[in-house]
C-alpha cells in the first residue's frame, strides 16, 4: 500500500473529470481548491480512484470564515493528487509495501 501525503495550502487547479462533488457526481466544471487535509480512509468512501480532499475555495477567507476548518470537500483522482505534489522535494511520499518476514 502507498501513502501520498498533499501538504496543507496545497492549491488544486482541477479540470472537469477529475473531481467529484461529495455526493460522489461528477465535477462538470472547473474547481479551483487549497487542500486542508487528504482523507485516505472516509465514510463514506471516496469513488474509486479518488481520495477526499477538504479545503477552501479562493474566495473563502479562511478557516475563520468557516463553520469549520474547511468549506468544501470534493473527491480528486489519484493521478491529480500526484501530479499537484510532484514538483517539490519531498513533498510526495510514497512508501513501498513492507515485505512479509
Amino acid at each position: 500500500m502507498s501513502v501520498l501525503r498533499v501538504p496543507a495550502g496545497t492549491r488544486l487547479s482541477l479540470a472537469a473529470g477529475e473531481w467529484a462533488s461529495h455526493l460522489g457526481l461528477p465535477g462538470a466544471t472547473p474547481l479551483e481548491v487549497r487542500t486542508v487535509a487528504v482523507q485516505g480512509v472516509a465514510d463514506p468512501p471516496a469513488p474509486v480512484g479518488m481520495l477526499w480532499v477538504r479545503g477552501h475555495l479562493p474566495e473563502c477567507s479562511g478557516p475563520g470564515a468557516c463553520a469549520r476548518s474547511w468549506c468544501v470537500r470534493v473527491a480528486v483522482r489519484l493521478d491529480v493528487l500526484y501530479d499537484a505534489v510532484a514538483g517539490g522535494p519531498d513533498q510526495a511520499v510514497v512508501h513501498p509495501p513492507v515485505p512479509d518476514r
